[in-house]
């Protein structure tokens, strides 16, 4: 189904040669993206606007931002043991890991807000 052209948008033609054409339907069918979305990512990368992540792109961010997570986590219980006296650890080790638990939750936020925005123009694109 065409979406009604909007008063706000402009149809450009692209021409391509005959292996161009065809490279770029087989990319858009490996990606699972429709042709006029493809060349609007390209669009916007070379005007350096963001574009948009693709649905495979958000689940993996997601399983990354879960995954990070996780480690967070199992930094913290480090941290926990050690002070609780269940764990021995040098000084400078419990610098570092702390360190590394702050650089991971403020990745965490950073994510996050790269996926909501995402989700969020993917959902006002919809409509």
């Amino acid at each position: 189904m065409i979406a009604p052209l909007r008063r706000d948008c402009i149809v450009t033609s692209v021409r391509l040669s005959v292996s161009e054409h065809e490279a770029f339907l087989a990319a858009a069918l490996r990606l699972k993206e429709s042709r006029a979305h493809l060349l609007r990512r390209a669009v916007r990368d070379i005007i350096g606007k963001p574009g948009y992540l693709f649905e495979r792109e958000l689940w993996e961010l997601g399983e990354a931002l879960y995954q990070l997570l996780a480690v967070s986590r199992n930094l913290s219980q480090i941290i926990k043991a050690e002070r609780a006296g269940k764990l021995r650890l040098e000084p400078s080790d419990l610098v570092m890991i702390e360190a590394l638990q702050q650089s991971i939750l403020q990745l965490n936020v950073r994510l996050t807000e790269l996926i909501e925005s995402n989700r969020l123009c993917t959902a006002v694109r919809s409509r």
